[in-house]
């Protein structure tokens, strides 16, 4: 009996890691990188799926007028954190250029990235390097091939980026004032998908528990378009429609672009709603916080 009620259990919450990984990452949108001097901006967020909180997530943006560095780490919390402790740790770094790759006024070049997290003491990584416009896997655990999903031909690795690059590309068109509207080629080690984003939008949020911030922000409807690389039998309920995410940006402080405040998307497990908890930007020795 014991032992069927273990594995009852630990499913849902397999499932919820699994979630976690392709949905958390959507929130990394964060603020230009195109700016006179560096900046460094902190940004925490409290998920919560079904009305439970379940995770946090902690970015890091280092952010000059020619390159940017970001880190990221999601882990889950709370009763879900003692019985099923996970992690995950991503890293982006690349440079700030008057014109993507091809010419396609990306405004961004990604030079390495990657991920690793641990579930129940089962580590996974890849670290990759973006050269000549390609992108190649440097390391990764386990294989691709050892992981019931095809792999992505170099054809289909020419011209991408990797999912926060592509992020900071969004960010730049809404930073100069148009539309949070692109369609951007990403790899992320395994799988390659074009991530699609639309308007949606402007409110005014006002003040409530879960976020400090109070105030205007434009919204954004973004969602993936499958290409390669997909797990060909995926049990966790996530590939039985098509998903996308609602993300509200706004300006947490007056001279730094809009970041996201709160971010929802319907999962198998019930409704995924991330807010933004707590904020610090520094520049030129001065720091501003943001927090309840």
């Amino acid at each position: 009996m014991m032992n069927k009620m273990h594995t009852y259990r630990a499913k849902p919450v397999s499932r919820i890691r699994r979630l976690l990984l392709p949905a958390l990452m959507l929130p990394i949108f964060f603020a230009s990188p195109a700016v006179a001097e560096s900046r460094d901006v902190d940004l925490s967020y409290s998920i919560y799926i079904g009305g439970f909180q379940v995770a946090s997530l902690k970015i890091d943006l280092d952010l000059a007028a020619e390159d940017y560095n970001i880190a990221a780490k999601v882990s889950t919390t709370g009763m879900v954190g003692r019985m099923f402790p996970w992690w995950m740790k991503a890293y982006s770094r690349g440079e700030i250029v008057s014109a993507g790759l091809g010419g396609a006024g990306v405004g961004v070049v990604p030079v390495s990235a990657g991920q690793r997290n641990n579930w129940r003491g089962r580590e996974r990584f890849i670290d990759m390097k973006f050269t000549d416009g390609i992108a190649r896997i440097d390391k990764i655990a386990p294989k691709p091939e050892t992981d019931d999903r095809d792999k992505v031909p170099v054809a289909m690795r020419t011209g991408v980026v990797d999912l926060a690059s592509a992020i900071v590309s969004i960010i730049r068109k809404m930073d100069g004032d148009q539309a949070c509207a692109a369609d951007i080629p990403v790899f992320d080690g395994r799988r390659r998908y074009d991530l699609v984003s639309v308007p949606d939008g402007s409110e005014k949020l006002k003040r409530s528990g879960y976020t400090p911030f109070v105030g205007e922000t434009v919204n954004c409807i973004v969602s993936v378009r499958k290409k390669a690389g997909f797990k060909k039998n995926d049990d966790s309920g996530w590939n039985d429609k098509g998903r996308s995410a609602r993300v509200w940006m706004g300006k947490a402080f007056g001279d730094v672009p809009p970041v996201p405040v709160r971010l929802t998307l319907d999962t198998p497990l019930g409704a995924l709603i991330a807010h933004l908890s707590a904020a610090e930007y520094a520049s030129g020795g001065q720091k501003v916080k943001l927090s309840r």
